[in-house]
């Protein structure tokens, strides 16, 4: 997946400069909230020493996919502020909910869920400093041709609008010791993988 978005980034950034600038993000599922920031809040100084939720100087995207079928129940599954008590795996590391600044859709509809400004749970060791973008795919196997081409076009606003921007991840990409974004990796509890 990360290899063919590379190479879509790659002839978007080539042919279409006015895509990205043009780009249409929808907010109406925005899951933002007071108490989420608090939770997240909560999770930053347990996880990174920190007394804020505020995301620092974005240094890198990291894609994602829901493990879900369909825009519902990927929406369900981040609207909530307090993780769900069946997410037993990560329950016990903080109470805040999962969740990624974006959300696209299969037909290549993109969603802000979370602001810029705000550190979302989505990555262990680098929700500070990573912008998390979701996609609705039940299996990983393949995103539609417009989730690639949109997320080609997010990626690009993304590294124009924040030039602090380095790194482009895949989720299973993120402990790979050998990349050298993993010299931005914080994680206080050490338990936490």
């Amino acid at each position: 997946m990360i290899k063919k978005l590379y190479i879509l980034m790659f002839l978007g950034f080539i042919t279409s400069f006015s895509y990205a600038s043009d780009l249409v993000i929808s907010t109406k599922n925005n899951i933002y909230s007071d108490k989420r920031y608090e939770l997240m809040k909560q999770y930053s100084k347990v996880h990174y020493g920190l007394d804020h939720a505020d995301l620092i100087k974005p240094q890198m995207i990291v894609i994602h996919y829901t493990a879900l079928p369909n825009l519902e129940l990927s929406m369900k599954a981040f609207k909530e502020d307090k993780i769900p008590e069946y997410r037993t795996n990560l329950t016990y590391y903080g109470d805040v909910n999962v969740g990624a600044h974006f959300l696209v859709d299969i037909d290549g509809t993109i969603y802000e869920l979370l602001p810029l400004t705000m550190m979302g749970r989505h990555v262990i060791g680098y929700n500070y400093t990573a912008i998390g973008i979701e996609n609705v795919s039940g299996d990983g196997s393949g995103l539609t041709n417009r989730q690639v081409e949109a997320n080609a076009a997010l990626v690009l606003y993304l590294t124009r609008k924040l030039p602090s921007i380095k790194y482009l991840l895949g989720h299973h990409e993120y402990m790979n010791q050998t990349y050298p974004h993993f010299k931005l990796f914080k994680e206080l509890d050490t338990e936490y993988q």
